[in-house]
């Protein structure tokens, strides 16, 4: 519960503090092990020392006992001397080496005889006792001149005794700091596993309450994105992902409005171009109607067969040219998922132009300058649409002064810029320079009140947009405007694409 209601970064933050702690622990235990090793290695100096001194000693003890030289015996008093000042200045030590050996390791271990320390004694006092009798012993057979009456037995023992006491301290500590090494790498591995088992935990808690998050949202995007609108509904209580969410449904929200307004828009240029439609149709339908009524009137004759067949030719052909507009109509008209298709430009364009024929004022004249045999890749329902937009801007631009406006279309293929130029100009009025910067904007408009929607030209730039395309425009004050698009050939979307991000 304490880690569920925490945001993201909190628990990434928490993360990286156990991370560090984690670290820290295993630094602090390594570091207090070298530190300890440190100083067993610094005693067992010391030790070595005690032992090198005890054989030095017993060294010349021998060369005493073989040519009884003074030197010889004062060399063994100093090594004495050496022996018990490092006794005294690591009592301590020296006594808690052998503590936790007594049962383990018998004084006596490195030689066939046994001698061992009461348990109730210090290895500091006995060692100190063992030396004060060694030298003792030393002195009193210096002094003595009757051979017979030597301690020499006496004076070997406590010095075998002594040396058994050094050696089994330095096997003692040997022992003691390769158990030391041996923890410390069992303690390091163990603090390895532990931090990877505790990396490998904290990245797998970051992607689950991270990672799989995002994904799901983008999954969820990628619908978004190819026209199945849902609403975000991501199964997760961390803060920033629940702030997402609500961010992201707004955002959809946003676009359900746009893309209601963009259809009602949509709806206002097919209203525009219902009345063309109706005369459109009715032209083929009167012919069709005349041409039944004379056949009929002329069904029982015999005569002027061919002319009869001329009729049902007609009516054959109006029906045809009937059922185009429709199938135009249904097209342009009809909801479906963005499909981009080779398609006759020239073609394309005549089917627009078809929609707006009868709404075209009479003063305005068209001229149409494209190649039969011109073909673009593109969504035809959606850059038709851009089409009867221009074309009604160029319309509603023209002004109604007796003067005599005119339309210019133009295309042409670019080889070496793999696209294709389509231009639309006007010798209407112009756009003033100050509003050009504006003019694909959501919702801008030059036009009165109720004569526009200010979506027109924003809708044309989103879809020439998404053909990977460009759409710009020149214009002078008073003397017309040129917008032009341009359309990658088929096989350079991707290219186009990458440009535009680019820039």
């Amino acid at each position: 519960m304490f880690v569920k209601n925490r945001s993201i970064l909190q628990k990434i933050k928490l993360g990286y503090v156990v991370s560090f702690l984690l670290i820290l622990f295993i630094a602090s235990i390594i570091f207090v092990n070298l530190i300890v090793i440190d100083e067993r290695i610094s005693f067992y100096a010391v030790i070595s020392r005690f032992l090198d001194t005890t054989l030095e000693m017993r060294r010349f003890e021998k060369n005493y006992f073989l040519y009884r030289k003074k030197e010889d015996f004062a060399e063994t008093l100093a090594y004495i001397r050496i022996a018990e000042e490092l006794i005294q200045n690591n009592r301590e030590k020296f006594d808690g080496l052998l503590s936790s050996f007594y049962g383990d390791w018998p004084l006596g271990i490195f030689r066939k005889e046994k001698v061992s320390i009461p348990l109730s004694e210090k290895t500091s006092e006995r060692s100190l006792k063992v030396l004060r009798e060694y030298r003792h012993l030393l002195k009193k057979d210096f002094a003595e001149q009757d051979p017979s009456k030597k301690p020499e037995v006496q004076i070997r023992q406590r010095g075998r005794e002594i040396t058994e006491i050094a050696e089994r301290l330095s096997e003692a500590e040997r022992i003691k700091i390769q158990r030391m090494l041996s923890t410390t790498r069992k303690s390091l591995v163990i603090s390895v596993a532990v931090f990877l088992i505790g990396t490998v935990l904290i990245a797998r808690t970051i992607s689950r309450v991270a990672i799989q998050p995002l994904r799901e949202l983008e999954s969820s995007m990628r619908k978004i994105a190819s026209g199945k609108f849902e609403m975000l509904s991501l199964n997760f209580k961390d803060k920033e992902i629940v702030a997402l969410n609500k961010a992201f449904n707004r955002m959809i929200n946003e676009i359900f409005s746009q893309r209601d307004i963009i259809r009602s828009e949509k709806l206002t240029s097919l209203g525009t171009m219902l009345a063309g439609i109706a005369h459109e149709i009715n032209n083929p339908l009167s012919n069709i109607s005349t041409s039944a009524q004379i056949l009929s009137e002329e069904i029982d004759s015999n005569e002027d067969r061919e002319f009869r067949e001329e009729l049902i030719e007609q009516i054959i052909q109006e029906t045809d040219r009937a059922r185009d507009i429709v199938k135009s109509v249904l097209e342009f008209t009809r909801d479906r998922d963005f499909k981009k298709e080779e398609i006759n430009l020239l073609d394309a364009l005549r089917e627009t132009l078809r929609f707006i024929r009868t709404d075209m004022p009479t003063y305005i004249t068209i001229a149409i300058d494209i190649p039969e045999e011109l073909v673009i890749y593109a969504d035809k329902q959606k850059i038709q649409h851009v089409f009867l937009n221009l074309l009604r801007n160029a319309v509603d631009a023209i002004p109604d002064e007796g003067v005599e406006g005119k339309i210019i279309i133009t295309a042409r293929e670019n080889r070496d810029k793999k696209e294709v130029e389509i231009r639309f100009s006007d010798t209407g009025k112009g756009i003033p320079e100050e509003i050009i910067n504006k003019i694909f904007d959501p919702f801008f408009t030059t036009k009165d009140v109720g004569k526009g929607t200010g979506l027109g030209l924003y809708i044309s730039h989103e879809i020439i947009k998404q053909h990977s395309g460009t759409i710009d425009l020149k214009s002078l004050r008073g003397a017309g405007t040129t917008f032009i698009i341009k359309l990658p050939l088929k096989g350079d979307e991707d290219g186009k694409q990458n440009q535009t991000s680019d820039c």
